[in-house]
């Protein structure tokens, strides 16, 4: 949880909002996310939409099937 903490924290570029990740990236974080019991299935249906706002260009979806 402290790491997802610092990953949204975590400034790239302009400011404290401006960074981004690649799709791969965002694809495994996705998989961590709906393995996380700790979190909500609302907390981790937030993250990870908040997450794939931050992928830049074309990224297919994770299968949510395991949620």
């Amino acid at each position: 949880m402290i790491f997802l903490a610092a990953l949204i924290m975590a400034s790239h570029g302009n400011g404290p909002y401006d960074w981004h990740m690649s799709c791969d990236r965002w694809q495994n974080r996705s998989i961590e996310i709906i393995a996380d019991a700790k979190l909500s299935l609302k907390q981790r249906e937030h993250l990870i939409r908040y997450l794939r706002g931050k992928v830049e260009g074309p990224c297919p979806d994770v299968t949510f099937a395991t949620i």
